[in-house]
């Protein structure tokens, strides 16, 4: 044992790990900081989208909701974008730049939602109502009398406006590293996370259109909406 504790000694006496990690220089080719900061922020869009739905898929899974459907769908949509953000903390180390986390500002992130003209809110409201469901202090534009309640309605058309956001920033980081080069980060741009946002726009529109045709029986549409989801 004494032996062991003397070698790892001998070992961990010539590491030398900087306090401030930079970049790989032996990895690091045609990588500029400007992308790897882009690619950064990037990381931090995906998050705070990963963090909303699992909101959304709590907010389904409590006893005076219980749809279980929705519940599943959004749990899903989490893992989707916490496993996005991996990917581009991969990518970042396989670049050999450095990936720094920032604080996830949901309110902000629920502005730009909210500033989405794309996409059109029911019921008169100006922002998205898991926004409100996370924060004491609301408009109490989603708290509407039992009978008029559309949650899966809203939270659709919620995560429309979160994906249609997390689309422009991803491309507008496609457009960082097309103005410096980076052939590379738009060929995965392109086939990994660019395809997949294309399609997820377009699920999710299918799906408010369905849900805002249960005209005269909503709450029994949403149901059936949901059973399909389970």
């Amino acid at each position: 044992m004494k032996f062991l504790l003397i070698v790892f000694a001998i070992g961990a006496a010539g590491w030398t790990v900087s306090a401030d990690l930079g970049y790989v220089s032996e990895v690091q080719q045609n990588y500029d900081q400007t992308v790897n900061d882009a690619l950064v922020e990037q990381i931090k869009y995906e998050l705070t989208a990963s963090y909303v739905y699992q909101a959304y898929a709590s907010f389904f899974g409590r006893a005076d909701v219980a749809l279980a459907g929705f519940q599943k769908f959004f749990a899903a949509a989490s893992k989707e974008e916490r496993d996005h953000a991996q990917i581009l903390i991969d990518y970042i180390n396989q670049r050999g730049g450095v990936a720094q986390y920032e604080s996830i500002n949901l309110e902000k992130a629920c502005d730009a939602m909210a500033a989405n003209k794309d996409v059109t809110f029911s019921n008169s409201r100006t922002r998205p109502c898991i926004c409100e469901m996370m924060w004491t202090q609301s408009d109490n534009e989603c708290n509407l009398d039992e009978d008029k309640r559309q949650y899966g309605l809203q939270s659709m058309e919620d995560a429309l406006a979160l994906e249609r956001f997390v689309n422009d920033k991803i491309l507008s980081l496609h457009k960082t590293a097309g103005r410096n080069n980076d052939a590379h980060l738009t060929h995965v741009l392109e086939h990994v996370f660019l395809e997949e946002q294309v399609t997820s726009i377009r699920e999710l529109a299918g799906y408010v259109t369905r849900l805002r045709s249960f005209k005269t029986n909503y709450a029994l549409g949403e149901y059936m909406f949901d059973q399909k989801l389970q």
